[in-house]
C-alpha cells in the first residue's frame, strides 16, 4: 500500500514493564471495593491474576508478561462488589492535532461486568469505549483498540484517561501498551461492511475531507503490507474474493499530506457459511465402522439461524447443517476434534424434505456423540448441528463423524467380562472396574441395538431403558470393546 504514515508525537506510552507503572497511572483507592487493578501478574497484591479455564495467560498484539488487570474471579466469592479505575496522569492535549487512545486489552464478560473507558477535559469526563456483555479479544489473541479522543480532551493542557472495571464474581479486565499520542491525519469514522455474502461484503465509511482512503481486509492482524486479504481505495466498493464461514477484520485509514493516518479500529465480521440453511446442506461420507476414518469439517463461523424448529433443547441460532445417506438401522454420529469459543454442541437428525423435514425420534443429542436408531437404510437424513448457547457470534468449529453402532460377536466375546451392580438394577448402573482405555461406554439391547452411549465413567442411568435384559461394553478410542457385561433392568 502506498504512503508512509503522517507526522505523530507520542505523548505517552505506558507499558507497565517491571510491574509498576512509568507514565503516572495510579488506582484509585476511594471506591468501595472488594479488589481493585494490579500492576503484574506476578505482584505480591492479594488480589493475582487466575488463569482461565483454557489455561491461558492473556497473548497478542500489544502484550507480554507484564500488564495490568482487574480479576474479580480471584478476589473472593459471589458477594464479591468491584468497581475500580485506573487513571493517567494529566497530559497536553493543546499541541493542535488529534489526539489517538490505544490499548491492548483482553475482557473476559460475565453477567453484568462491564468496562468503559473515559477521558477528561479538564472540568468533565466523558465516555469514548464501553463494553458489556460480549468478551472482547477473548480467548487469546488479545485485541488492539484505537480511539479518537480529541473531541472528549477538547485540547485541555491537563486531559487525562481513566479505565473503569465494574463487575461482582465475574471475570476479568487485563489492559497493556496504553498510548496516546497526536497526529495531523485521522482515520475517517463510521467504518462498517454490510451486505455479507458468503465470499465477501460492502466496505464503506464516513467522508472526513481526506484526499483519499485506503482500506483493507485480513484475518485479524493490523494490515502490515503484506497480510491483506482485499483491499481498495474506494468507499461503498464489494470486498470479494473471501473464504465462506470465516472470519475477518476490515481496517480503513486516510491519505493526507503525502501521507497517510494510523489505521482505524478494525471491524470484525464473519462471511455466511455455505450450508447455512437445510437446502445448502453438505455431504457427510458413512463410515463402515467406528474409526472416524472419513469426517467431514463444519463450523458455525457466519452462520444464522435458518428457522427448522423443534422439540430438542439449545437455542438453533447458528445451525449448519449436513447429509448422509443410511447403511444401517443404527449409527454413531460425533462431533470430534472441537475447537473455537464453545465446545457445548448440540444436534439433531431429520428425515423427508428441507420443505417439510420430519425429526427422527429420539435424535435430540446434548452429548457430541450419539447412537441415532431407527433409520432406514439407504434414506438420506438431514442433520443439524449447532451450539446450545444462545450468545452470538460463536466460532466453533469440528469435524462430522458418522459410523457404525454395531460391535461384532467375536469381538464382544474376546473382551474379558467385567462386574456391574446392582443386578438387577432399576435407575443408576455401578460399573466395578475396567481396562484404562476404556473411554466410551455403550448398552445394547438384546437385538444388537444401541439404545445407549456415553463418555467412560462409574456409573451408567439406566432408568430410560424398558425393562429386559441389555449388555454394557466398554469400548477404547478405536470403539474396541475392551470389556462388557450383562445386566437386567428392572
Amino acid at each position: 500500500l502506498a504512503g508512509g504514515s503522517v507526522r505523530s508525537q507520542t505523548i505517552f506510552l505506558e507499558e507497565f514493564d517491571g510491574g509498576a507503572s512509568t507514565t503516572g497511572f495510579v488506582v484509585d483507592q476511594l471506591n468501595v471495593t472488594d479488589c481493585r487493578w494490579e500492576f503484574a501478574p506476578d505482584s505480591a497484591g492479594a488480589f493475582d491474576f487466575s488463569v482461565d479455564g483454557l489455561g491461558e495467560w492473556p497473548a497478542g498484539p500489544g502484550f507480554d508478561s507484564s500488564f495490568v488487570f482487574l480479576d474479580s474471579d480471584a478476589c473472593g466469592g459471589t458477594s464479591v462488589v468491584v468497581n475500580s479505575f485506573l487513571t493517567s496522569a494529566p497530559f497536553n492535549a493543546s499541541g493542535g492535532g488529534y489526539q489517538l487512545l490505544s490499548f491492548a486489552h483482553q475482557f473476559q464478560a460475565r453477567l453484568a461486568s462491564f468496562i468503559k473507558v473515559e477521558a477528561f477535559n479538564g472540568s468533565a469526563w466523558s465516555e469514548v469505549y464501553g463494553q458489556t456483555g460480549t468478551s472482547v479479544g477473548y480467548p487469546n489473541p488479545t485485541t488492539v483498540t484505537s480511539i479518537n479522543i480529541s473531541d472528549a480532551v477538547a485540547a485541555s493542557p491537563v486531559a487525562q484517561v481513566r479505565f473503569q472495571f465494574s463487575a461482582g464474581w465475574d471475570w476479568w479486565w487485563a489492559v497493556d501498551s496504553i498510548e496516546v499520542k497526536t497526529v495531523n491525519c485521522i482515520y475517517p469514522a463510521g467504518l462498517a461492511i454490510s451486505g455479507i455474502t458468503t465470499s465477501g461484503g460492502t466496505v464503506s465509511w464516513t467522508d472526513n475531507g481526506s484526499v483519499g482512503y485506503e482500506w483493507v481486509i485480513t484475518t485479524g492482524a493490523l494490515p502490515d503490507g503484506s497480510n491483506a486479504v482485499a483491499s481498495g481505495t474506494d468507499a461503498n466498493t464489494v470486498a470479494t474474493g473471501l473464504a465462506s464461514g470465516t472470519g475477518y477484520t476490515v481496517f480503513v485509514r486516510s491519505t493526507c499530506g503525502g501521507g497517510s493516518s494510523d489505521w482505524s479500529a478494525g471491524i470484525t465480521f464473519s462471511t455466511l457459511i455455505t450450508n447455512d440453511e437445510c437446502d445448502t446442506a453438505v455431504p457427510v461420507t458413512v463410515n463402515g465402522d467406528d474409526l472416524c476414518g472419513s469426517v467431514t469439517g463444519g463450523t458455525v463461523v457466519g452462520a444464522t439461524a435458518s428457522g427448522v424448529t423443534s422439540t430438542c433443547f439449545g437455542t438453533a441460532d447458528d445451525d449448519v447443517w449436513f447429509s448422509f445417506t443410511a447403511d444401517a438401522a443404527s449409527h454413531v454420529i460425533s462431533l470430534i476434534d472441537l475447537t473455537g469459543s464453545t465446545g457445548d454442541m448440540y444436534f439433531a437428525v431429520w428425515s423427508g424434505t428441507c420443505a417439510a423435514p420430519v425429526l427422527v425420534p429420539n435424535s435430540c443429542s446434548d452429548p457430541q456423540a450419539a447412537t441415532i436408531n431407527g433409520l432406514v437404510a439407504g434414506q438420506s437424513y438431514l442433520l443439524q448441528v449447532y451450539t446450545w448457547t444462545a450468545t452470538p457470534d460463536q466460532t466453533s468449529a469440528f469435524n462430522v463423524c458418522i459410523g457404525s453402532a454395531n460391535i461384532g460377536i467375536g469381538e464382544l466375546a474376546a473382551a474379558p467380562v467385567v462386574e456391574v451392580y446392582p443386578n438387577p438394577v432399576s435407575d443408576v448402573l455401578n460399573i466395578r472396574s475396567v481396562d484404562a482405555s476404556a473411554v466410551n461406554v455403550r448398552i445394547v439391547d438384546v437385538m444388537g441395538r444401541v439404545v445407549a452411549q456415553q463418555p467412560m465413567a462409574r456409573t451408567v442411568p439406566v432408568e430410560q431403558l424398558s425393562v429386559g435384559t441389555y449388555a454394557l461394553i466398554a469400548t477404547d478410542a478405536h470403539g474396541q470393546a475392551v470389556a462388557h457385561a450383562r445386566f437386567v433392568k428392572e
